[in-house]
């Protein structure tokens, strides 16, 4: 799982993102403080799940040593 934490995190922001996006343009509700909400959104999820995602591969790292 090396350097995957980053790819993972952007996977997972900007599956969020889309389908937030999607479900306003489906409710007719698009306007620019809703998408500039989604990219804050984007963003905070991203970041979020980098650092989980690095927290669980270190805790995998350290258990195959352990082993």
């Amino acid at each position: 799982m090396n350097f995957l934490h980053k790819e993972f995190a952007l996977f997972l922001a900007s599956g969020a993102f889309m389908a937030s996006f999607v479900y306003k343009v489906f409710l007719l509700e698009v306007k620019l403080t809703y998408v500039a909400r989604d990219f804050i959104m984007f963003f905070v999820i991203y970041f979020v799940a980098e650092k989980l995602f690095l927290l669980i591969d270190k805790i995998i790292i350290n258990y195959r040593k352990i082993l």
